[in-house]
């Protein structure tokens, strides 16, 4: 994937989630079934943007080899969890996971590209 295309479908999906929040709100904060879910989405936000930030490539692809298991094990808790979870709490979280994926692509073709 291009970053341009990369980046054209994160922008269109901040704006289709951006409408969903404004509409319903906060859709997580009171559900009980994504306790920590959030705290963990920034965790992977906060380790995709340092592996970005990162000039070495020895330790950008540790980065994100550790960012790739932090979504793999995102993803097992929020499939473990979506029984119970509201339906706009699941957009929310699944929202927030696929910018992951989007900005971990970013970060691996950038690094690919080096």
């Amino acid at each position: 994937m291009t970053k341009p295309l990369a980046s054209g479908i994160l922008a269109a999906t901040c704006l289709v989630a951006a409408a969903t929040a404004g509409a319903q709100g906060a859709p997580c904060s009171g559900d009980p079934q994504a306790t920590g879910m959030r705290t963990r989405m920034e965790r992977m936000h906060e380790q995709v943007g340092k592996a970005q930030a990162v000039s070495d490539p020895a330790e950008q692809r540790r980065l994100l080899e550790l960012h790739a298991k932090h979504m793999s094990e995102g993803m097992r808790e929020l499939r473990r969890r979506d029984p119970g979870l509201q339906p706009g709490c699941r957009m929310e979280l699944m929202h927030a996971m696929m910018e992951q994926v989007i900005a971990h692509q970013q970060a691996a073709q950038e690094l690919g590209q080096r």
